[in-house]
């Protein structure tokens, strides 16, 4: 830019010249003083056991349960307190959701905060509190900071509420789904308003789960009063045929099962010698729909009620057990089995009952059976087995049409190996008795065929009578990170077209973070991009799905595209420089780059799209940083490892794309080796974002580009920054790369 067009912005606004950079705004990590004894304070939310509390560093990451303050002590001495909330004040403050602003606790504690923007450095808020989800301040419902040389702001979110148990059991436990804590403390916060179900557990009482509504800013007291089953009237009881080696001599879990089911089948025979209505009148009777102000259909209802009738039929069982002679002791050596064979993985050979290709949609294939396969679809088991599962894939290295002439000329000589990471299969209940057990924990495929092992890429797909079940669905959205499909039923999946072929070859990401990764002939490597939220120039905004390029377009594939053009006349000429199939094309215009993006049905990236596949969920304008073990140069083609390398150096301008670290995304050279074209243009006054997918300014000639080159320093690759040029401008420096419709991609 030159400084010609800057001097209008700097004549407008003088400040911007003396303005502070980042650090200025940020409390310095010396500044906060260990041991320092702090006196209470009016309205403090940590609770002071004593006369005083003491200060420690700031540790990361939070503990849950447990409130943070951050207090000014003095004009360069903070205090960071570590405690438990006193709940009448901690309603009180101003609730900031840190996952909606897009931030992190170990980046907010050491911000500085300010209630209007032209407030000077020093005059940041005395107080403010965080926990692992929120940050609070105890005066204003509005927060401003400085973070990539903007102001931006932080708005009052709906304020959480609280949970808290009472019980004088010092044994007792509580748990809940959403907690990595198989036990939790008295009280449990922020909880955003919704319902939850807790299971209640204590040595020698029986099981429960409750449900309870939490409203904003409420404090809900749980007074949970378990019931100890009689043992003082064992009875002998005629019929239980089973005993302690009987369980011990169970070879593995099936038979454990079989044995257990003949186990309760026989308590349910021998009911009738123990009087049943006493446990009916003294356990917790389920709650209703209408009682609680759900919906039925509410998921989390759904899920009460699920876990309600196994607990109570599991306490049903122990109190029988309390009632009879030596039942207790089997029972326990069932569960201790069980739980011992579930935790083992499991590895399975499965034949297919079927084999069904997927084929592309395509609409200029009047046949649809000559459209080339996309996938292969098989088949396991039958509706209600044990194993009752679909897989959408191809294999790593072959084709689909390869894997399906494997199976075309082999059929079921082809042993398929599936990996079940425990054998821990969903258990249905149909009142008191199981009516099924299925396994839904599918991890991972492979293919023998002679010597040769090849690895499925794809996804696996469940039946919606497994799928649905709240256990399975809990695992499905947290616990892995295997490809699946959305929950559906399996004849759905098999003219499904929305799926594409997954690169299996970035294991341990996932899903809902880590991009598919597609690679195609025509199209090169693109990254399927969801939906999703990010910090841009100072606001949270939304964008839609779309599909971008992993690296910068090369000189192969480029060259690819043109000769695909039937019209000679259309074919842009690549002038780049330095020549080399893999290094990206250069000496472009945006005019030629945004031509070459539409000719294959794609555009130029807005610069929104193309900041938000590059930050890749970092808070940071460069991925490297946060990271001791990496540098920028791990990262990035830059003046340091090229242009300073001199003319003579093979190093001497942009290198082959890929050569260095991808971002989270697998996305590849969005700092450095050349800066990229955007769509967008650029003004001075541009001021406003939108909230929705930002296109950049309504007026204005030149263009952005972004990511900074091979001839910059460190400083210019800052992924938050950019630049602008005429058009018609190209230079050594300077490529590109498209995004594409996903649907132009998925549908291949």
């Amino acid at each position: 830019m030159s400084i010609v067009r800057l001097l209008p912005l700097l004549l407008l606004i003088p400040a911007m010249a003396l303005a502070d950079s980042d650090k200025n705004y940020k409390v310095a990590s010396n500044q906060f003083v260990a041991g320092s004894v702090v006196e209470p304070i009016a309205n403090m939310v940590i609770e002071a056991k004593g006369t005083a509390v003491v200060s420690q560093k700031p540790s990361f990451p939070l503990k849950n349960f447990n409130l943070y303050w951050r207090h000014k002590k003095g004009p360069r001495e903070y205090v960071w307190i570590q405690g438990k909330p006193d709940f009448t004040n901690y309603v009180t403050l101003h609730a900031f959701s840190l996952a909606e602003a897009h931030l992190l606790p170990s980046e907010v504690a050491y911000m500085r905060f300010y209630a209007a923007q032209n407030l000077k450095a020093f005059q940041d808020e005395t107080d403010i509190y965080f926990d692992k989800y929120y940050l609070y301040s105890p005066r204003v419902p509005r927060l401003f900071f400085m973070k990539n040389g903007r102001w931006q702001v932080l708005r009052e979110a709906e304020f959480p509420g609280v949970v808290v148990f009472e019980n004088e059991n010092k044994d007792f436990s509580a748990a809940f789904k959403q907690s990595p804590l198989t036990k939790l403390p008295k009280a449990v916060f922020p909880l955003k308003a919704d319902s939850y179900v807790f299971t209640y557990t204590a040595p020698g009482f029986l099981p429960e789960v409750d449900i309870c509504s939490v409203a904003p800013r409420s404090v809900v007291v749980l007074k949970p009063e378990l019931i100890a089953p009689d043992t003082a009237s064992g009875q002998e009881i005629p019929g239980i045929s089973m005993e302690l080696a009987d369980v011990k001599a169970t070879k593995n879990l099936e038979e454990t099962e079989i044995l257990y089911d003949k186990f309760i089948g026989e308590l349910q025979k021998v009911a009738s010698f123990v009087d049943t209505m006493q446990f009916d009148a003294l356990y917790p009777k389920l709650k209703t729909p209408e009682f609680l102000g759900l919906d039925k259909a509410d998921f989390n209802y759904k899920e009460y009620k699920s876990a309600y009738e196994g607990t109570r039929m599991k306490a049903k069982s122990d109190w029988m057990h309390s009632m009879t002679i030596g039942v207790s002791e089997v029972n326990a050596a069932f569960n201790n089995k069980l739980d011992s064979l579930q935790a083992l993985p499991l590895r399975v050979a499965l034949t297919p009952v079927s084999v069904t290709p997927v084929r592309a949609t395509d609409s200029s294939v009047v046949d649809s059976t000559s459209a080339p396969l996309k996938a292969v679809m098989l088949k396991f088991g039958q509706s209600h087995e044990r194993i009752d599962v679909a897989w959408q894939g191809t294999a790593k290295d072959i084709g689909a049409d390869s894997l399906y002439k494997l199976f075309e000329q082999n059929g079921n000589d082809v042993p398929v190996i599936v990996t079940i990471e425990q054998n821990k299969p969903v258990w249905l209940h149909k009142e008191s008795e199981v009516s099924g057990r299925h396994h839904y924990r599918y991890t991972q495929i492979e293919f023998k065929f002679g010597t040769q092992s090849l690895t499925g890429i794809g996804e696996f797909i469940l039946p919606s009578y497994i799928s649905a079940q709240p256990e399975v669905q809990r695992w499905l959205s947290v616990a892995h990170a295997a490809p699946w499909r959305a929950p559906q039923e399996i004849l759905e999946a098999a003219g499904d077209d929305s799926a594409s072929v997954i690169d299996g070859s970035l294991p341990g990401y996932d899903n809902a973070k880590f991009p598919r990764i597609v690679r195609d002939t025509k199209f090169g490597t693109v990254a399927l991009i969801d939906s999703g939220t990010f910090r841009y120039r100072g606001r949270v905004v939304s964008m839609s799905p779309f599909a971008i390029m992993t690296t910068e377009v090369t000189q192969n594939l480029f060259a690819q595209w043109m000769l695909a053009q039937e019209d000679s006349l259309k074919r842009i000429k690549d002038r780049s420089s330095f020549r080399s199939p893999f290094k990206p094309v250069h000496n472009i215009t945006w005019d030629n780059a945004r031509a070459a993006c539409q000719m294959m049905g794609g555009d130029l990236p807005t610069e929104a799209q193309w900041e938000f596949a590059g930050r890749a969920d970092n808070n940071e304008g460069a991925v490297w940083e946060g990271d001791p073990k990496d540098s920028v140069g791990n990262y990035a083609v830059y003046r340091n490892n090229s242009y300073k390398m001199g003319k003579k150096s093979d190093a001497y301008g942009p290198q082959k794309v890929a050569s260095k670290k991808p971002n989270a995304w697998g996305i590849y050279d969005m700092s450095g080796n050349v800066a990229e074209w955007t769509r967008d243009k650029y003004f001075m006054f541009s001021l406003w974002v939108e909230s929705s997918n930002p296109t950049g300014a309504v007026m204005g000639y030149s263009k952005v580009y972004k990511g900074g080159s091979w001839k910059d320093n460190e400083s210019a690759l800052n992924l938050t920054n950019g630049d602008d040029e005429d058009p018609r401008y190209w230079s050594d420096a300077i490529g590109f790369r498209c995004v594409f419709p996903r649907k132009l991609i998925e549908g291949r």
